[in-house]
């Protein structure tokens, strides 16, 4: 009967090799979970700007820019908007007769804390509230 017995060197580079395939795998485990945390906070950061986004378009009207607490309830969270001309339309389709203006809508996701902005989406939209005031004023 043949015995194999390993030397004290054969040992410790075992030791070494395996030592640094844990470091590897537990770096590895490490990043892997600061892109998970990452990804996680930038689909909560979309879910808020979502759901503003969508309040603000239903709501249709520059005078109903804050979003209710019912609807937005992030204490940590607020989110603005900003209304404005449409810009880069050609000059042959502006100011035509019986024209809906296009307007910019800015819908911007800040953090209380730091003031920093989170998340922005701009949306160009059709302003019917200004079309209707002029068939009011024509009646």
């Amino acid at each position: 009967m043949k015995r194999t017995h390993f030397t004290l060197l054969e040992v410790v580079i075992s030791i070494a090799i395996l030592a640094l395939s844990l470091a590897g795998l537990f770096r590895l485990l490490g990043h892997s979970q600061k892109r998970i945390s990452e990804a996680e906070d930038q689909w909560r950061h979309m879910h808020m700007l979502t759901q503003g986004a969508e309040y603000f378009m239903l709501a249709g009207r520059e005078e109903d820019l804050h979003v209710p607490d019912e609807i937005f309830p992030y204490p940590d969270y607020v989110i603005e908007c900003t209304i404005e001309d449409a810009e880069g339309i050609p000059e042959e389709f502006k100011n035509q007769e019986g024209q809906i203006p296009l307007k910019k809508w800015t819908i911007k996701l800040i953090r209380t804390s730091d003031r920093q902005e989170c998340g922005e989406v701009i949306i160009d939209r059709l302003d019917y509230s200004s079309a209707e005031s002029e068939d009011d004023e024509a009646l």
